[in-house]
């Protein structure tokens, strides 16, 4: 930051004690506006509602372009409901199904587990596993000396 060396040697003259510490003191006094004026930008930084008054028309903007995502979703959903209501599109998926009944019949009316079989099933499983991982462990250490047969 504009700082000066001094370098002493046996042909140049030291600098006077009064001249150091007029530049100690405009040192103290540029390190001290820089402070001061970091210390500000901390302030206007962190002050939302200067940055709200600042940054208004970008905000505004964001809000509506979101506005906007959420009404286009809600429309698109709407309209594929409609048309999903449709009587001929009922008919299509009617059609569908009677042939994926006719293709596969051993598959019509499978029961399919209910949430609680599957995670019983999830949590034997894991349980099974971690059994078989410590007898596989146990089975594969070569068993420890005994300390009282010495």
């Amino acid at each position: 930051m504009g700082a000066t060396t001094v370098e002493l040697t046996g042909s140049e003259k030291p600098e006077e004690p009064q001249e150091l510490e007029r530049e100690v003191e405009d040192i103290r006094e540029n390190i001290d506006d820089i402070v001061t004026e970091l210390d500000r930008r901390g302030h206007e930084l962190l002050d939302w509602r200067l940055q709200l008054r600042r940054h208004k028309v970008l905000l505004l903007a964001v809000t509506a372009g979101c506005l906007a995502g959420l009404s286009l979703t809600v429309a698109v959903g709407m309209a594929r409901r409609r048309r999903r209501n449709r009587f001929l599109a009922k008919a299509a998926r009617l059609r569908e199904a009677l042939a994926r009944m006719i293709a596969h019949p051993e598959r019509v009316a499978q029961p399919q587990p209910g949430i609680g079989k599957r995670a019983l099933s999830a949590a034997v499983g894991a349980g099974v596993g971690a059994l078989a991982k410590t007898l596989v462990k146990q089975l594969a250490e070569p068993p420890e000396p005994d300390s009282l047969s010495e």
